[in-house]
């Protein structure tokens, strides 16, 4: 019944918003009781949590791959190499984010049209109506960060109703309302985890309420900070207060029952927080998808950050963590050995970035047989890996599953949301508008900071660093008070490769004082050079060295394989591009056009030739 259903809303031929179904029978006989939503809700799942299936971008190694703190090792990233770009909107295809998501709201419109009159009255019932809320909730948010302003479709449109099929765009203001009107209704109704339908990998009351917090504080700091700036995305008549102050009703409620909890098991407890086989006991961990070895062919591939062939971590998140006292780094300490800052700066770099005093990584328990014997991560096509390597120097250590009998194969589930980032939120909604004091940090950034050792944050202290703690280029925004900035460099720390780093610098306005003329630096090089061109400590490791030809580290000559700026001695990983060169022009995004995607030409042309309605299209785009 399930795939009968799901299979009326491929039939669509004229637009991605038309509705009606091909059989109204079978829908008018459906959606009478708890079970039957649950059913349709099961493959609705499948359309909106991630799939890993393969060793590519298509797993969650590479979820901050268009931003600033993570590259790929060999190919310059597209979304920020725009330097040659014409601003030329495409027609779209068919699974573009457009599509997808206004399909996906399909299926959200039609379950609630036929469900909301006729279900039987009861908790399940109520539970899994407020799941197709979340879903429709969370299908608009995902096109408003990608496009801002959005046609708004709450119910089924015939095809002949033109007038409402062919709507204009709706101000991004009443778009996040809209996100928040339904969550506010899918709260109402969930269960929380754990209790009645609740069950492990379906959506609950905290996922929602950590998601309603996401969205305000991403919709009000985009208002505030593009609203500031001038932008030509700033949303006329709006400060994002509005928005803001919605983050801390939201989140009290959460506090008031989930408090302190986290997850703080072993002694590392961030880094093995992502390894879990079962994240229904975990504390914190709200939203995940269950992964079953026995009925998949890969896992989430977490297993593949313990070797060199995901992508390189930059100094752009190397440079924003503070020493473990809690006081910021003086810029050269990030030009130390990787020993060095292992032991300096919070304790979350560790658990975060592989350091070489773990030792030879082929020879930590459980993974014995998936990686080299080596104390650093080839940082070069070197050693028979092909193109298996870390540019930078700085491997991905976080979540690395240490007990997989098959690679990319496992029972490891997938954290999709977390308290921690509600606590975040709350912290950065207050920071923003003013109103944040010592309990507030107490009992949000300090509960995090309180799971490894580190530092507790204090206003006092905060209020004294010095303005160069807060680069421009890294995120930050020296005309804001420290302890905003603060909070955001918390942020970029504690949901580091979390993917949620690019839709940070969008909303605070920065994207482009972040991208524009970067050139991302790694590790010492001769930290790397030393190792990798020493047979005998090479040998000490257990990697053979019979029939290699050394030096493998190449820094000159026709076979260079690595280089370094000069000065600071880090690692150049697109040395072999002129356009990254030292002082060269380095990434380029167009700031008055690439905060927001183009509305696809082909949606435009329907809407006029269909009933005369204009789409517009976003700034900058032609």
């Amino acid at each position: 019944m399930a795939v009968t259903l799901l299979a009326l809303f491929t039939a669509c031929k004229k637009d991605f918003l038309s509705t009606t179904p091909p059989d109204r029978v079978v829908a008018e006989n459906f959606f009478n009781t708890a079970s039957d939503l649950k059913i349709y809700l099961n493959a609705m799942y499948e359309d909106r949590m991630p799939t890993y299936n393969a060793q590519t971008n298509v797993n969650n190694v590479m979820l901050d791959l268009r931003s600033d703190v993570l590259i790929n090792s060999n190919v310059i990233t597209p979304e920020l190499n725009q330097v040659s770009a014409t601003g030329v909107a495409g027609n779209g295809t068919a699974t573009d984010t457009w599509a997808t998501g206004f399909k996906n709201i399909r299926q959200d419109n039609y379950l609630l049209h036929y469900a909301l009159p006729k279900v039987e009255k009861t908790p399940a019932s109520a539970h899994f109506l407020g799941e197709a809320y979340f879903f429709r909730a969370l299908d608009y948010f995902t096109l408003l960060k990608q496009y801002g302003d959005l046609p708004i479709v709450t119910d089924l449109i015939a095809d002949d109703d033109v007038a409402n099929l062919y709507m204009p765009r709706k101000s991004r203001y009443d778009v996040a309302k809209q996100i928040i009107s339904d969550l506010d209704v899918a709260i109402a109704g969930l269960f929380p985890k754990g209790q009645g339908e609740a069950v492990p990998g379906r959506v609950n009351k905290e996922s929602a309420i950590v998601l309603k917090s996401r969205v305000a504080l991403y919709e009000g700091s985009w208002e505030y900070y593009h609203g500031r700036r001038s932008t030509p995305f700033a949303v006329a008549g709006k400060d994002g207060r509005e928005f803001l102050e919605m983050v801390e009703p939201a989140m009290q409620q959460l506090i008031a029952t989930q408090g302190t909890r986290i997850y703080r098991t072993g002694i590392e407890p961030y880094n093995q927080l992502f390894a879990q086989n079962d994240m229904s006991t975990v504390d914190g961990v709200f939203w995940y998808r269950v992964y079953d070895p026995t009925k998949t062919s890969f896992s989430h591939n977490f297993y593949v950050k313990v070797i060199d062939n995901a992508a390189s971590i930059t100094d752009h998140l190397v440079d924003q963590y503070l020493n473990k006292d809690g006081s910021p780094q003086i810029v050269p300490t990030s030009y130390g050995e990787l020993n060095t800052l292992s032991t300096q700066l919070d304790p979350r770099f560790r658990q975060t970035i592989w350091t070489p005093d773990r030792g030879p990584a082929g020879k930590i328990p459980g993974r014995e047989l998936f990686t080299l014997n080596l104390r650093y991560p080839v940082n070069a096509p070197v050693l028979s890996v092909a193109t298996n390597f870390i540019s930078t120097g700085y491997r991905n250590w976080k979540g690395a599953i240490l007990t997989s009998a098959v690679p990319a194969r496992d029972g490891v589930d997938d954290i999709l949301i977390r308290y921690e980032e509600g606590l975040l939120n709350l912290a950065e909604a207050k920071a923003i508008l003013g109103t944040i004091t010592q309990g507030d940090i107490d009992k949000t950034v300090n509960v995090l900071r309180s799971r490894v050792g580190m530092a507790n944050m204090s206003l006092g202290a905060v209020a004294a660093f010095p303005s160069s703690a807060y680069k421009e280029e890294l995120g930050f925004s020296p005309t804001d008070p420290n302890i905003v900035n603060e909070i955001r460099r918390e942020r970029t720390i504690e949901l580091a490769l979390e993917g949620y780093r690019l839709d940070d610098i969008k909303r605070w306005a920065v994207y482009d004082k972040t991208i524009n003329g970067y050139t991302p630096r790694g590790a010492q090089l001769q930290e790397f050079l030393s190792y990798f061109n020493d047979p005998a400590k090479l040998t000490a490791d257990g990697t053979s060295v019979a029939g290699i030809n050394f030096p493998l580290l190449i820094t000159s000559g026709t076979n260079q394989n690595v280089a370094a700026f000069a000065g600071s001695g880090r690692m150049n990983p697109y040395f072999k591009s002129p356009q990254f060169q030292q002082g060269a022009q380095g990434f380029y995004i167009d700031p008055t056009r690439d905060y927001l995607a183009f509305v696809p030409q082909a949606q435009i042309q329907l809407y006029k030739a269909q009933a005369n309605v204009i789409l517009t299209q976003n700034p900058g785009w032609k």
